[in-house]
């Protein structure tokens, strides 16, 4: 039974890296960078970590993605993460919005596990002698739901419009993973909207992610990956992938959806509707207002996917636990990300879903254990059907398509 080595490291400089007069790299105008720049993360601090857990992605794939939070709990008898503790080695630099940068180790790779901002350093004491702080940490996901737009943009592309929003608030080109995307975003004057807002919206318009990677990047996914080489990316129970435990199963009726009602910006009401789901489960209405899509068109087809994808129930695998302290396969979990394409196995029910992922938790405890959990939904996959592919193209089979 083994983990990967934990590294916690901790930048003490500040957010941004913005222009500086008389200097000679940043004070040049219209090139400095006033958004989230690579950090220079100078201080190990694993040696203090008792524990630590992130959570990113979301639960369901219906769900927008939120923002990605963790915390590490530090040991703090020396003072050393008290905020403006004058013998602390990192005084003046115990802020908030500091960064820390979780990562594990294995077979000699690194593997981000979560970056994100310090939002508060609150200092407990356990015990008569203990003293502890337990940061709370966030992702780039706060800074960009408190910059805000203003300007007009033109009709474009999903992916050229969520690199306009970045580029108007100054986001590092550096530090960003953006899809072409395949939907068509119509012209629009924003006044004082969250970047964040209107980010989102984009993506939900696209049917596909926003998301802050592992590494603090912003990631645009557009749709799951076309036909994925699954083999480094199956959790089973029967062997033929990664072990796990816990796995939820679940056939409700918090989806149905057999009569939907979409409605772009400045354009008319489209309605998708499925008569034998409303005979069989009674009308099951959705209404969504301001879809930023730029022709009727395309507000029809996705009101038409809604309905054939969510009219009938299914037996959806949605969550697991991975058992990677018995597998050992910790390079195929740690390089997973939000809206990775997976497959999942679970032979009692003889259940076998193509898998987008949509969230991921880390659980590292005082005890040296390391667990890690995936929220998973069924994916819609792009060029689904193959000849002769043992995932794909399997006819009357149980697997789980779209």
């Amino acid at each position: 039974m083994s983990t990967p080595d934990l590294l916690v490291e901790f930048e003490t400089g500040g957010l941004t890296q913005g222009a500086q007069l008389d200097d000679d790299a940043s004070g040049a105008l219209d090139t400095a960078v006033l958004g989230p720049v690579s950090a220079d993360f100078d201080e190990d601090i694993t040696a203090y970590v008792r524990g630590a857990s992130t959570n990113r992605g979301a639960q369901r794939e219906l769900e927008r993605v939120e923002a990605g939070t963790g915390s590490v709990t530090l040991d703090n008898r020396d003072g050393r993460f008290t905020p403006f503790f004058p013998s602390s080695p990192y005084y003046g630099n115990v802020l908030p919005m500091r960064r820390i940068r979780i990562t594990g180790t294995w077979s000699a790779v690194d593997y981000p596990v979560f970056t994100g901002f310090v939002e508060r350093w609150p200092v407990v004491f356990p015990g008569d002698v203990d003293m502890e702080v337990t940061v709370s940490l966030v992702d780039g996901f706060k800074l960009l739901s408190v910059a805000f737009v203003s300007g007009d943009f033109i009709q474009q592309g999903s992916g050229e419009r969520i690199d306009a929003i970045l580029d108007a608030v100054a986001w590092s080109p550096t530090d960003r993973d953006i899809d072409v995307g395949t939907a068509t975003v119509p012209a629009i004057t924003l006044v004082n909207v969250s970047a964040l807002e209107h980010l989102q919206q984009i993506a939900h318009a696209e049917g596909g992610r926003f998301f802050i990677g592992k590494d603090g990047i912003a990631v645009f996914r557009q749709t799951l990956e076309a036909n994925p080489d699954l083999s480094t990316r199956t959790w089973a129970d029967d062997g033929s992938g990664m072990s796990y435990r816990d796995i939820v199963l679940d056939c409700s009726d918090d989806l149905l959806m057999n009569d939907v009602h979409l409605t772009r910006t400045g354009g008319t009401e489209q309605i998708a509707t499925d008569l034998d789901s409303q005979a069989e489960f009674g009308i099951r209405s959705s209404a969504e207002t301001d879809i930023q899509l730029a022709s009727d068109g395309a507000v029809l087809t996705r009101a038409e996917l809604q309905v054939t994808r969510y009219a009938n129930p299914v037996l959806r695998l949605e969550s697991l636990v991975d058992n990677a302290m018995q597998h050992d396969l910790w390079d195929q979990v740690l390089v997973r990300d939000i809206s990775d394409t997976v497959l999942v196995k679970e032979t009692r029910t003889g259940t076998e879903q193509v898998s987008s992922l949509e969230g991921i938790a880390h659980e590292i405890g005082r005890d040296g254990t390391w667990t890690v959990t995936l929220n998973v939904a069924p994916g819609q996959i792009t060029q689904a059907g193959i000849l002769d592919d043992a995932t794909f193209g399997l006819l009357d089979s149980t697997a789980i398509l779209a």
